[in-house]
């Protein structure tokens, strides 16, 4: 590497080779020095490494470079490495003078093992009791980022990370070679911008808009492997959060693109990469996948294989940090000797053989056409900060819970007026709840009521679908299917007021009741915004007590009130908002209500 591992060795230290020492010296001072290494030579020349003489490095590392690794492993143990005992630097003068002055010196060994970073995120932040998970004394994830997740548990293992990366694989949007083909010969570019992708997945735009002619909308599904437990699909939400960094409806439009990468995810990127099969017709797969895992992956050669295309802003890169995260000085000492091993050249060459680059860039001589990746270097946006990671992971965890909604629809006479040309507000209320379900996947547990006044008796409400899994099948057709027809076949009750209060009370007291915690528990409301106006119902007094007796912070229920059209009355609606968690939005045309959703929504990411 460049800087400080050059001659020098890592932080400053004397490197370890005979060249190191042999300067010209004149007369005693030189035989002294001469017969000093010789004896040194000698010493370290016989004998193994073994006994208790040795210290063990147990060293943890992502799977993909473990090859490369134990190689420079090997080649570290194949020498006698003497180690300070002390808080000074491990040299060969340190290790001579220890065999002087002690009658023998303590020497190193590191043990490699493949470890899931994402388990050993978990072990070292204190969030993972296994029984049989031990903590090492130096980890090598695939990226930064999870050595930023270790340091958000509670009782956190202390973790230094040195100036040293293994290797680095940028993140990159793979394509089946027939539809990279395809768009390459309709003259769209190669270097899309993340936007783009976006949309054309399906999803919310960001704030990186392009005028190239790029991915057709609605054309790809995008597949991601899963944030919570690989480092790409992680680095992928950073890279959107931060390219949205500017934007005023960052919060709104990041949810937006969570729903859309949690439809998509992937347990892995091989699964990803297993639905790249030929195709004539639907939506075609494109996947979030490192620079390497394309290489690796056309090298088993497929049927269809992957061509890597880099986004025009820039990308995180898979680093491969060096971490010390043992706390004994001796050990310490060792992982910093171990450290340079790591940084040699015979570790650069094993890690472009894997199909990484090496820490500087430089691209492995196989990239080309034939692999589907680049030789060239790819735009780098800056590492995020640690206290970044954690909070685009945090609203992840938020943001990414299953919906559990009860969805309430007004339909009193005030709802036939006209919020467009042609379209009433219950019509565009209706069409939009139905455009809504292509967010949620099947686990989506969702139900819808209706209500006016006197809708069953003197009750002012009536459930059409109940509260369960879209998927499920309720006869013959399944939920989503029965939502879908259920709110095409709304219709308003002309003489009907709005029974505002009892409704609400009736589905807040439900939800509570029925709370699940592995969801977001939310009532959505649609309403005419002109209040409540039913005169045999409770007063606004009498639902705020009621409302508040329901509340049970251990099992909070979101409420969403959306005013539908102009002229909306929200004064009631916010009284009822400061005792429920939730909020009050104004829709005044039909494409507002999508974008108030994700608003509403996104108001998990604060807790």
């Amino acid at each position: 590497m460049s800087g400080p591992h050059q001659a020098g060795g890592p932080f400053g230290r004397p490197g370890r080779g005979k060249a190191a020492v042999l300067v010209p010296l004149a007369g005693a001072s030189a035989l002294t020095v001469l017969l000093g290494i010789g004896v040194y030579a000698f010493a370290s020349s016989g004998g193994t490494c073994s006994g208790d003489k040795v210290i063990t490095l147990d060293v943890a590392v992502a799977p993909a470079v473990e090859p490369a690794v134990s190689g420079a492993a090997g080649r570290f143990n194949a020498d006698r490495n003497p180690v300070s005992l002390g808080t000074g630097a491990a040299t060969p003068e340190a290790g001579l003078q220890q065999r002087i002055g002690r009658g023998g010196a303590r020497c190193a060994k590191a043990v490699v093992r493949k470890a899931d970073p994402a388990a050993m995120a978990a072990l070292l932040g204190g969030q993972s009791a296994g029984r049989t998970d031990r903590v090492p004394d130096v980890w090598i994830p695939d990226s930064s980022s999870w050595i930023a997740m270790a340091g958000r548990g509670r009782q956190p293992v202390k973790i230094e990370t040195t100036r040293t990366s293994v290797a680095r694989s940028p993140i990159v949007v793979a394509l089946p070679r027939t539809l990279a083909t395809s768009l390459k010969e309709r003259g769209i570019t190669a270097a899309p911008s993340w936007d783009n992708l976006l949309q054309a997945a399906g999803g919310t735009a960001g704030g990186a808009v392009t005028k190239n002619q790029m991915i057709p909308p609605g054309t790809v599904r995008l597949l991601t492997p899963d944030p919570a437990r690989d480092a790409t699909g992680m680095n992928a939400l950073i890279v959107t959060s931060i390219l949205l960094a500017n934007d005023p409806n960052k919060e709104s439009i990041f949810t937006g693109i969570v729903r859309t990468v949690r439809e998509s995810v992937q347990p892995t990127v091989q699964a990803q990469f297993a639905r790249f099969r030929p195709q004539k017709s639907g939506k075609r797969p494109i996947a979030l996948a490192s620079e390497q895992a394309v290489w690796a992956f056309n090298r088993t050669g497929p049927a269809e294989p992957a061509v890597a295309l880099y986004p025009q802003e820039g990308s995180l890169s898979l680093d491969h940090p060096v971490a010390i995260t043992t706390t004994d000085t001796a050990r310490r000492n060792a992982a910093r000797m171990l450290e340079t091993a790591l940084a040699a050249e015979e570790t650069r060459t094993a890690v472009r053989g894997l199909g990484f680059r090496t820490p500087d860039g430089k691209a492995p001589d196989s990239f080309g056409t034939a692999t589907g990746v680049s030789p060239q270097r790819p735009r780098e946006l800056p590492a995020p900060r640690p206290a970044a990671v954690r909070e685009v992971m945090q609203a992840w965890s938020r943001l990414s819970l299953g919906i559990r909604m009860l969805t309430l629809v007004d339909i009193s006479g005030t709802m036939v007026e006209p919020i467009a040309p042609g379209t009433t507000r219950l019509q565009a209320t209706a069409r939009t709840a139905q455009g809504g379900l292509s967010m949620m996947a099947n686990d989506t547990e969702l139900g819808v009521w209706e209500f006016s006044t006197k809708l069953r008796g003197n009750q002012d409400w009536r459930e059409l679908v109940s509260v369960g899994p879209l998927g499920e099948r309720i006869g013959s057709a399944t939920r989503r299917q029965l939502v879908l027809s259920t709110l095409g076949a709304l219709k308003p009750k002309v003489t009907g007021d709005t029974g505002l209060y009892e409704t609400l009370t009736a589905a807040y007291r439900e939800m509570t009741r029925t709370y699940k915690p592995e969801f977001g528990n939310t009532v959505l409301l649609f309403t005419d915004g002109k209040g409540n106006d039913d005169p045999g119902g409770p007063s606004l007094r009498a639902t705020l007590a009621e409302l508040r007796d329901i509340g049970d912070p251990r099992r909070p229920v979101q409420v969403i009130m959306i005013g539908v059209g102009r002229n909306v009355d929200t004064r009631e609606l916010k009284r009822i908002a400061e005792v429920t968690p939730g909020g009050v939005y104004v829709a005044e045309s039909p494409d507002q209500i999508v974008k108030i959703f994700l608003q509403a929504l996104s108001n998990r990411i604060g807790g």
